[in-house]
Parts: structure tokens; C-alpha cells; sequence
């Protein structure tokens, strides 16, 4: 298993990817992308204000409204209007006194024109004044200006309408030299930053995870006790508040496995004990071999098998290694059947069972496992019926559904402990249990029997007036 590292370092790991993510991004877009960028934008206002211009020239709205186009936009706009009956060569220059075209000779203005009308009326191009030469007392400096000249060209008729705007493109190697050192001084304050911030955040959020994990190591005993400063967040807390659950969880679990094997060690003892003590008694008193002595030792191994395989069938269901063989089966009968060998008790210790049954209600199910499921119901009612011993099985029926309840009359189940009374290792309290003749695990096995066919079931109870557990099933087919 790989090893995983702290959840300080990680955290500080991420952050420093982040910081040099950031510092990445800020290097590509003010450094290496900013001339680029910066000339891609000067060129599209050139272009807009050569197209203000044009749209000027086309409605005479004058040169003064030139002139403040190129103020507001710091570029030079030269015009002229050339027209073949007429040619006319009257250029007006808008712009500050440095502008390139004060510099530029008719046969470089001729030249970007021409180039205009080659290239379908437009033309953009760079120009390093000094590619212009010395003209007009202009001297040639050290830093070479580039300009960035647009040239239009637009037909009306026989007139041509020509504008030329040109604006500086502002030398950049101070600014990204400036940018160069701010990114130095970003990046170390980001390092300090990131190593103050992962402190927080181990304080914070990674140490009480850290005191939750040392707690929790106590769990498997079903101990836990939460460190009160480790609720800093939301999420801790909650993890906190589930762990404390699971250690009482653990508890009762532990606590329960153990009634269960006392239970089942008391209800396994006692037929033993009866097996054991007939068998003695038959052998050193050969007279009292009898049939009656017999059947007592068959009873009580068969009530010892039935033990036995109620536990095993419950493991296999839990750990889904026991299939439903379904079928076609009438309910109705199946549990008057089943009824039958109930007779016994009323016989002997003075149960009334009632039985409330309807026609004939076909459902697909497994006969085998649905006989387990009523008779660990009434094993249940007989066991918990209390003084009053009266039981009653009823079969309610409809269009499509049948459901059979079997009631008792005994102590009834507090309403807390109604959805324990399902669980694996639960088992009721036995101050007003009759004998028992099971071990508490009959509900269990019921429960996973009905989730296995996927019905509805439930029990119904009040203290002092005693409980109803029931299950439904679809019908399939119905009589009358």
C-alpha cells in the first residue's frame, strides 16, 4: 500500500502548485504576451479610427471633427481626395507636430497607397522611422520609434478617398523590465504567503483531524471521546458526532452479541439437558424405556436442530449465500397448515389461537422460507403473549394484495425499541416472557427472509395492549 503523506505537507503542496500556476500566468500575459498584445490593440484602434474617418469624409463632417478623432486617440490621420476628371492632391494632416507623416516623402505615401489598392483597399504595415531617413531637420535618435500605418481606400464614382492613420507603438523593455521585478517581489511574498496560510490551515483543519484519527483508534473497543477543540468546522464536528455514534453502536453491538450468546448458549443447554437426563435415567432404569421418554428426547433434538438451523440459515441469509426457490403457493392454505401443530398449545397450556382466514390467495414465493417466517411469528406471539395467552392470526385480503398478522395480547413493545426488535442480536426484555423456546433470533431470520422477496412487513405495538407483526405479499391469483 503506498505511503500518503501528512495532510500539513499536502496542503502546502497544492498551494505552492497554485502559487506557481499564478506566477505562470502573470509571467505569459505581462512579459512574454505583453508586446503582442499591447500592438494587436494599438493596430485595432487605428483601424476603428480609420473607419470614423472615412465615415467622416463620406458625410463632410469636416476636419475639425478629424482632428479630434485623432487627439482622442493619439494617432495621425492624413486625407486626401483624388478624382480622375479632377485630380486634386489636397492632403490634410490631423494630429500632434511629431507625426510620422511630417516625416514621410510623397514617394512613401505613394508607395502605401498603392499597396492599399493592391490588397483590395486596405493596408497595414509597421515603420521604423528610421527607415525614413533625415528629411525636414528631423534627427534620427538613439531609440528607434516603430509606428504601426494603416491605409484605406474607398471608391464613390470617379473620387477616391484615401486615409492614412498612423499611431507610435510605445517601447515596452522598461515596462516589462519594471513587470520583471514586480513578479520577482509577488513571488517571494507568495512563498511566505503559502508557508504562513499551510500553517493556518494545518492549525485549523488538519490538526483536529489528526486528534479525531489518534481518538478514533480506541474505537474498535467502543471508546471514543472527542477532544472539544477539535469542533473548529462543520465537518469535524459531524465527524466527531459519527464516531461517537459508532462507538455506542459498538457497545450495544458487543453487548448484544454477548446476550445472544448467552441466550443461545441457555436455550442450546436446555434441550441438551433433557436429552442428556432422559437418556441417564433410561439406562439405569430399563423401566422406564418407554414411548413416552422417547418422544420427549426426539422433541428435544428436534428443537435443538431447529436452534441450529435457524443460526446457520441467519448467517447464510446475511451473507446472501441462500437463493429463493419461488413458486406459485396459496397462502391461505399454507397457514392453516401451519396452524395445525399449534393445536397443542391450546391443549396443554391453555392458548387461545383464533384464526381469521379469507378464499384462496395464490402468491409467488418460497414455501419453505414463508413457513419459517409465520412460524418464527408464532413462536414470537406464543413466547410474548403474557397471562392472557390469546393469539390471533388474521388474513387481510384485496384486489392485489393478501397480509397475514398474527397478534398477541401480551406486554406490548415500547415504542423505542419497535425498529430494534428486527435487528440480529436484539432480544426483549424476559421479565414477562413465557419459557422461550427460541433464541431471540427469529425476527432477525424473519427480517431477512422478507427483504429477500422484497415484500412489506412491520409490527404494530402498545405497552399493555400487545403487538401485531404482519407481512404482505402481491397476489398473483384469487379466488373466491
Amino acid at each position: 500500500m503506498k505511503k500518503q503523506i501528512s495532510l500539513k505537507w499536502k496542503i502546502g503542496r497544492y498551494l505552492l502548485v497554485f502559487a506557481v500556476l499564478v506566477i505562470a500566468v502573470i509571467f505569459v500575459f505581462q512579459i512574454l504576451l505583453l508586446e503582442p498584445m499591447y500592438e494587436q490593440s494599438k493596430a485595432a484602434t487605428i483601424m476603428n479610427v480609420s473607419d470614423n474617418v472615412m465615415d467622416a469624409i463620406e458625410n463632410d463632417y469636416g476636419n475639425d471633427y478629424i482632428g479630434k478623432l485623432a487627439l482622442q486617440s493619439d494617432t495621425c490621420v492624413m486625407t486626401y481626395i483624388d478624382s480622375s476628371s479632377s485630380p486634386i492632391t489636397s492632403r490634410v494632416i490631423a494630429g500632434n507636430g511629431g507625426c510620422l507623416f511630417y516625416s514621410m516623402s510623397a514617394e512613401n505615401i505613394s508607395s502605401y497607397v498603392d499597396k492599399a489598392a493592391d490588397n483590395g483597399g486596405a493596408y497595414l504595415t509597421k515603420v521604423d522611422q528610421s527607415q525614413l531617413g533625415s528629411r525636414h531637420g528631423f534627427q534620427m535618435q538613439d531609440d528607434v520609434i516603430t509606428n504601426i500605418v494603416y491605409t484605406k481606400i474607398a471608391e464613390s464614382g470617379d473620387i477616391n478617398y484615401v486615409v492614412i492613420v498612423s499611431g507610435v507603438i510605445t517601447p515596452l523593455s522598461a515596462t516589462i523590465q519594471t513587470l520583471s521585478h514586480q513578479l520577482l517581489y509577488i513571488g517571494l511574498f507568495l512563498t511566505a504567503a503559502i508557508f504562513f496560510l499551510t500553517y493556518i490551515l494545518y492549525k485549523q483543519i488538519a490538526k483536529p483531524l489528526a486528534r479525531i484519527n489518534e481518538a478514533a483508534k480506541e474505537l474498535s473497543s467502543g471508546r471514543y471521546n472527542p477532544d472539544p477543540t477539535t469542533d473548529r468546522y462543520k465537518e469535524a464536528q459531524e465527524l466527531n458526532l459519527t464516531l461517537t455514534k459508532a462507538a455506542d453502536e459498538i457497545q450495544a453491538a458487543d453487548k448484544a452479541k454477548r446476550d445472544l450468546i448467552a441466550n443461545v448458549s441457555h436455550d442450546l443447554r436446555t434441550p441438551l439437558t433433557m436429552i442428556s437426563g432422559y437418556g441417564e435415567m433410561m439406562q439405569d432404569l430399563p423401566e422406564e424405556k418407554t414411548d413416552e421418554n422417547l418422544q420427549v428426547i426426539i422433541d428435544e433434538s428436534r428443537r435443538l436442530n431447529q436452534l441450529v438451523n435457524d443460526l446457520l440459515d441467519l448467517s447464510k441469509l446475511q451473507s446472501s449465500q441462500i437463493e429463493l426457490h419461488k413458486e406459485e403457493v396459496d397462502l391461505t392454505s399454507l397457514v392453516a397448515m401451519q396452524m395445525r401443530k399449534y393445536d397443542v398449545y391450546t391443549v396443554q397450556d391453555g392458548f387461545t389461537i383464533e384464526k381469521d382466514l379469507k378464499g384462496e390467495a395464490v402468491i409467488e414465493a418460497d414455501p419453505k422460507r414463508l413457513e419459517q417466517v409465520f412460524n418464527n411469528f408464532m413462536t414470537n406471539a406464543i413466547n410474548y403473549s403474557g397471562e392472557k395467552k390469546h393469539i390471533i392470526v388474521r388474513e387481510l385480503l384485496d384486489d392485489k394484495t393478501v397480509t397475514i398478522e398474527v397478534q398477541d395480547f401480551g406486554e406490548g413493545i415500547p415504542e423505542d425499541k419497535l425498529d430494534k426488535v428486527w435487528d440480529r442480536y436484539y432480544k426483549i426484555d424476559k421479565t414477562h416472557v413465557r419459557v422461550s423456546n427460541g433464541s431471540g433470533i427469529g425476527l432477525a431470520l424473519c427480517k431477512e427472509i422478507l427483504d429477500l422477496h422484497g415484500v412489506q412487513y412491520g409490527v404494530r405495538s402498545k405497552v399493555g395492549e400487545g403487538s401485531t407483526f404482519w407481512f404482505r405479499f402481491n397476489l398473483v391469483s384469487q379466488k373466491a
